[in-house]
């Protein structure tokens, strides 16, 4: 689910800019205008089988523009419909303007309409962090598919299919607007509107299993959620209106956004919920985010190590539904768990008022080609992802809790600017297969 951005206007000095592109990738660079689209494909455990199709527009300008060698584009526009067999929906329509009408101001608009008939809900505390378990059963379980199984048999009439997960509904409209405070550092504003409505399961009918393994239909035994509602510990149990204003801070070094060879992307975002723009929540959540991007042997080979870092902390006020919001400048995420952040861990498995991840790319650009006036590059990329949710700092610090993932990417990069990515990741728990768009970082 995204969130962002634009209420607060702040006035600096200088216009917003990038570091120029390597010599290599200017040369590729395109002119003018052009379309780019591709059909989308993707695989869980979690969302089950998804299709669509996403389209850019891209303007680049001409080369004689001085803000051609020192932007990606100088307009983008984008729509993505999704749909998976499991129940997520995710449509998208995406504007981002780095030098608007050749301004100091790069503006970033959003709508949003995103659904998931089965969101996962694993608890705010050490207890859901741990083995995997549920009520109905008297064991933990190491895997995921084990535990999945066991909570679909019915249990004294009822079973577990649907304990750790809820449908939520969420509309969203996003907008903000940032400046150059000097030749690298950026300051922004922005809000986000939405609106989020929950069904529990609890006392539904779901999908379960016989002893025979015959598929059948029974009554949802409470879910976590309902029993945590009931104890009174969440925040936001019925939905509502979650607006937020923002302010941002962007350190930003990197050669190229799309697919960066070199360079730094230092963010910190701070996200507000009050009632003064008619929200129902109050609270704080401020990320700090830390990228890094190094070509240690340019001359010989095209490989990248890459990193990211990251840390946040929101207050108790925040919404259940939102806790698993990461807040990144550029396109909010959601974690700890899933593409963005944990490959091959479940989507938010870990969440918490506190929450810290680091993950590691070594990016080989093996192969380049050009079909019919279409520059493709084709990438490998290991990678190494980890991280840690906890009640608050000091949390965070007991490493032994701290858990880890590893796997490898295929990506193809089209055009420069568009990227399409094939990971495959796994985890103690269990393995993720996600095919996507862009880098994860």
């Amino acid at each position: 689910m995204s969130r962002l951005l634009v209420l607060v206007l702040v006035a600096c000095i200088a216009p917003a800019r990038a570091d120029r592109l390597s010599d290599d990738d200017l040369r590729r660079k395109n002119e003018r205008g052009y379309v780019t689209g591709v059909p989308l494909f993707a695989y869980s455990e979690d969302f089950g089988l998804g299709g669509g199709a996403r389209g850019y527009y891209y303007w680049n300008g001409e080369r004689t523009d001085p803000r051609f060698a020192v932007t990606p584009y100088l307009a983008r526009v984008f729509l993505n419909v999704f749909a998976t067999t499991r129940g997520v929906q995710y449509h998208w329509l995406d504007l981002d303007a780095p030098r608007v009408f050749s301004s100091r101001y790069r503006v970033r608009t959003q709508l949003v309409l995103a659904r998931n008939l089965f969101s996962n809900y694993f608890g705010f505390d050490e207890d859901g962090r741990g083995p995997l378990h549920f009520p109905g059963a008297s064991r933990t379980f190491d895997r995921y598919t084990d535990y999945d199984a066991a909570q679909r048999r019915i249990v004294g009439g009822e079973t577990y299919t649907r304990y750790d997960q809820y449908d939520q509904l969420r509309p969203a409209a996003i907008a903000s607007i940032e400046r150059d405070l000097g030749p690298h550092l950026r300051v922004l504003g922005g809000f986000t509107l939405s609106y989020v409505r929950i069904r529990d399961y609890t006392g539904r009918g779901v999908d379960a299993t016989v002893d025979n393994g015959m598929a059948t239909t029974a009554p949802e035994a409470p879910t976590r959620l309902r029993e945590d509602c009931d104890r009174g510990v969440l925040v936001g149990c019925t939905g509502g209106r979650d607006h937020t204003l923002r302010l941002g801070l962007v350190y930003d070094t990197r050669d190229f956004e799309p697919d960066p060879n070199r360079g730094v992307y230092a963010d910190l975002a701070i996200d507000v919920g009050t009632v003064a723009i008619a929200s129902q929540f109050d609270y704080v959540r401020v990320l700090l985010a830390v990228r890094g991007y190094w070509s240690p042997i340019p001359d010989a080979a095209d490989l990248v190590l890459a990193g990211r870092f990251l840390i946040q902390a929101q207050t108790s006020g925040t919404p259940f539904f939102s806790m698993d919001v990461l807040p990144f400048v550029e396109d909010p995420r959601t974690g700890l768990g899933g593409h963005r952040t944990m490959r091959g861990v479940r989507q938010s498995r870990f969440v918490d008022h506190a929450m810290s991840a680091v993950s590691g790319e070594l990016r080989w650009t093996f192969a380049r080609t050009t079909i019919k006036r279409q520059k493709l590059a084709f990438i490998v990329a290991p990678f190494v992802d980890a991280g840690r949710a906890a009640d608050d700092f000091a949390g965070l610090a007991r490493l032994p809790r701290w858990r880890a993932s590893t796997g490898a990417a295929f990506r193809v990069s089209w055009n420069l600017a568009t990227l399409g990515t094939f990971d495959y990741g796994f985890s103690e728990e269990g393995s993720g297969i996600y095919v996507n768009f862009g880098h994860m970082f």
